[in-house]
C-alpha cells in the first residue's frame, strides 16, 4: 500500500469514527425527545479497504467512488414538544395531526408543577421542572381532542385524529 493510500485510510477511519461520535452524542443529547431509539454508526474494523475508491457509507448517506451522494434513511420524525411558561404555551395552543393507528406522541415541558390531560383518551401526566409529561397513546378514536393543564384549565395543544 502507497503511503498515500495508507494517508486516505486513516484520514476515512478518522472520519468515521467522529461521525460515529457525533451520531452517538446527539442520540444522547436528544434521548429526551425520542421515544424510539436513534439508529447508530457502526465504525468499520481497524483494517481500511484497500480500494481508496470504494463506496463509504456514512451517517448522512452513501458517498459512491464519484463522489455522488445517496440518501439515507429517513431519521424517525421529532416528537412534538410543547413548553409552558406561568401556566401557558410558549407560541399559543399547539396543532398536532394524526392518523388512526398511529401513536400519538408529544412531550410537554412546564416551569410549573401540573397535570396534562389529554381529553377523549383520558390518559394524565404529571409535569413539573425538569420532569416533562411524556404521551405515547395508540390513536384509535377519531376527531379533534384537546390537551389541557387540568387544574388551571388551559388548553396547551389541539390533537386531530384523521381516518
Amino acid at each position: 500500500m502507497s503511503s498515500n493510500q495508507r494517508l486516505i485510510a486513516i484520514v476515512g477511519l478518522v472520519v468515521v469514527c467522529a461521525l460515529g461520535f457525533v451520531v452517538a452524542k446527539a442520540s444522547e443529547d436528544s434521548s429526551d425527545d425520542q421515544i424510539a431509539p436513534e439508529p447508530s454508526v457502526t465504525a468499520p474494523a481497524a483494517q481500511a479497504p484497500a480500494d481508496p475508491a470504494a463506496t463509504v457509507r456514512t451517517a448522512r448517506g452513501v458517498v459512491a467512488p464519484d463522489g455522488a451522494t445517496a440518501p439515507a434513511r429517513p431519521a424517525a420524525p421529532a416528537v412534538p414538544r410543547i413548553v409552558v411558561r406561568d401556566l401557558q404555551p410558549v407560541g399559543g395552543v399547539k396543532e398536532l395531526v394524526f392518523h388512526k393507528g398511529d401513536t400519538i406522541r408529544f412531550v410537554v415541558d412546564s416551569d410549573a408543577p401540573e397535570e396534562v390531560h389529554l381529553h377523549g383518551y383520558d390518559v394524565a401526566e404529571d409535569v413539573a421542572p425538569g420532569q416533562p409529561a411524556r404521551f405515547a397513546v395508540k390513536a384509535n378514536i377519531e376527531g379533534i381532542f384537546e390537551a389541557e393543564l387540568e387544574h388551571s384549565g388551559t388548553q396547551i395543544a389541539s390533537i386531530t385524529v384523521e381516518p
